[in-house]
C-alpha cells in the first residue's frame, strides 16, 4: 500500500490538477511567472497566486496521504503524533515548524483573501522608478515585513516554500 496517492478523485474543481505533484508544478509556475515577470501587475499576482498555492498544498498533501498512510508508524513519528491516527493539523504544524515561510504564505493567502493580514506586518511592492511610476521599467520588488520587522523577498520566500514541499511531498519523498 502506497502512503500517498498519485491521483485524487476528489478533486473535480482543479481543472484537471489529480496530485499534490500537479499542484506543486502549478506553484513552480506561478513562481517562475512572478520572477519573470515583466510588469509591475503580473509580479504581483504570480507572487499572490504562488503563496495561496503553496499554503493550500497542506491540504492536497493531506488528502493525498491514504488513510493507511495516516497510520502508519513513521508518519505518526514524524509528525510527532501520540494518537492512533495523524490529523491535518498535525501535517499543517509539521510543515510551518519545519518551513516558517509557510506561515507568510498563510499570512498572504489569509490576507488576500480577507483584507486582514495577521502574521506579517506588510506585502508590498517597491517600485523600480518611484520618481516616474507612470514611465515603463522593470517591475518593482515585492518585500514582505514580517512580524518582527524584517524585510524579506518574496520571491524568495516562495522559493523556500515550493522547496520544502519538492523536498518533503513528492512521491518520491513523502514526508521525509
Amino acid at each position: 500500500m502506497a502512503i500517498m496517492e498519485n491521483h485524487l478523485s476528489s478533486a473535480l474543481g482543479s481543472f484537471g490538477l489529480h496530485s499534490p505533484y500537479d499542484m506543486l508544478k502549478k506553484a513552480w509556475r506561478e513562481y517562475e511567472r512572478c520572477t519573470k515577470s515583466d510588469n509591475d501587475d503580473d509580479r504581483r499576482d504570480a507572487a499572490i497566486n504562488g503563496a495561496i498555492t503553496l499554503w493550500h498544498m497542506n491540504d492536497w498533501v493531506w488528502n493525498g496521504i491514504t488513510d493507511y498512510g495516516r497510520k502508519k508508524d513513521e508518519v505518526r513519528a514524524l509528525l510527532g503524533v501520540t494518537g492512533p491516527r495523524a490529523e491535518k493539523d498535525d501535517l499543517v504544524k509539521w510543515a510551518v515548524g519545519r518551513c516558517p515561510e509557510l506561515a507568510i504564505c498563510q499570512s498572504i493567502c489569509n490576507g488576500s483573501k480577507h483584507v486582514v493580514c495577521i502574521g506579517i506586518k506588510e506585502a508590498n511592492l517597491v517600485s523600480s522608478n518611484p520618481n516616474s511610476p507612470n514611465v515603463k521599467t522593470t517591475p518593482g520588488r515585492l518585500e514582505i515585513v514580517d512580524g518582527s520587522g524584517n524585510t524579506l523577498d518574496a520571491p524568495d520566500v516562495l522559493r523556500k516554500a515550493f522547496d520544502f514541499w519538492y523536498h518533503h511531498a513528492t512521491n518520491a519523498n513523502v514526508l521525509k
